[in-house]
């Protein structure tokens, strides 16, 4: 009898455990779909709850496939490219955005043959380009890599990514920390130096990149695709900084040989956003490559729209006179501001961290 009462008891055990551990499970999992730290799920936000998405791009190549596995329906527009462009928020129905972080060319062109081969029905893609998604050094490295794709359909592995990984779990606590921390407001800052300050060039820089552009410009084609190719906006001290360390040439050759394989809408052209200074009353730019909410939105509608206003469109018959024209208005700038100049050519690794509150931040 004694017996029959233990095995009772281990039983009782047993199912508690089981139980424990399936329902930690089951809290895990539908906490990190409510915080949603990637935005995959929604576009609205809980107030105070997860507002203040500070890792909304961190560790996306993990979560990319995923992401279009579960995204893609009922859409036939896509942006990809590197993170400066993103949709937070803004609510496009027939719009998917597949960024990801610190993109390079190569993993782009990768992720553009999957779309395809995940949503056939996405007809149009915005690839986002960028001077330094064709450089590879220390301070470009991540530490995800993106994923082959296996699998069509939403599988095991897409769960765990989504639901139940450590890096999810981990982002989705930060998300609801600094939410609460900071009572669901953004507190927003600008950063003068920082994609400047992290970037030295020195290894060599190749245009080989380029062939696998026009590769997937080849790809496009043949699959009824409309690839639209759009280069980034930057800000005027990121210029600045490309012209002062020997790079602008190289900068310009590259529009140039790109406007050989395919016309592009160019967003880094001296404009009324990009060439005001980075301080407390500058609501356009986040550091010298990131674009506010506000002007990434006016961007992202500019490209979708039919007459745009600020992108300069850029094509193999105009390039040179476009070239020419942004190499002067550069030159004159930096003859006109000759003290930006000298901290951007003395600019320090620690001045990345240095930050102005925004004067709108709450």
């Amino acid at each position: 009898m004694k017996n029959n009462n233990n095995n009772d008891t281990n039983k009782h055990k047993d199912i508690l455990f089981i139980f424990i551990f399936v329902l930690l499970i089951a809290l895990i999992v539908t906490f990190n779909y409510i915080v949603d730290p990637y935005y995959i799920f929604r576009d609205s936000t809980i107030n105070s709850f997860n507002n203040v998405k500070t890792h909304k791009y961190s560790n996306k190549r993990t979560i990319i496939y995923s992401d279009i596995k579960l995204n893609s329906k009922n859409k036939d527009i896509a942006f990809t490219g590197n993170c400066l462009l993103s949709h937070y928020g803004m609510g496009l129905d027939n719009v998917a955005f597949f960024t990801i972080p610190v993109a390079k060319v190569d993993e782009v062109a990768q992720v553009i043959y999957n779309i395809n081969k995940l949503a056939p029905n996405i007809k149009k893609i915005y690839w986002g380009l960028f001077y330094d998604d064709f450089w590879n050094d220390k301070n470009d490295e991540v530490k995800d890599t993106l994923l082959s794709l296996p699998h069509n359909f939403f599988d095991f592995q897409d769960f765990i990514n989504l639901f139940f990984s450590y890096n999810t779990t981990k982002y989705s606590l930060v998300t609801v920390r600094d939410s609460i921390k900071n009572h669901g407001k953004d507190i927003i800052y600008v950063y003068p130096y920082r994609e400047i300050a992290k970037k030295v060039y020195n290894n060599n820089f190749s245009l080989e990149h380029l062939n696998k552009i026009k590769e997937v410009k080849d790809f496009a084609d043949k699959n009824n695709i409309e690839l639209v190719i759009y280069y980034s906006p930057i800000h005027i001290t990121k210029k600045i900084h490309l012209y002062e360390k020997g790079q602008w040439k190289t900068n310009q050759e590259l529009k140039r040989k790109l406007a050989q394989i395919t016309p592009f809408y160019d967003y880094s052209f001296a404009n009324d956003y990009n060439s005001t200074p980075l301080d407390e009353n500058n609501f356009n730019f986040v550091d010298n490559i990131h674009p506010s909410n506000t002007y990434n939105n006016l961007i992202v509608n500019d490209l979708l729209s039919d007459n745009k206003k600020i992108g300069t469109y850029v094509t193999k018959e105009n390039i040179e006179s476009y070239l020419n024209k942004d190499t002067l208005m550069l030159e004159n700038y930096i003859k006109d501001n000759n003290d930006l100049v000298e901290k951007i050519k003395n600019v320090k690794y620690l001045d990345a961290d240095i930050k102005i509150r925004r004067n709108d931040a709450v």
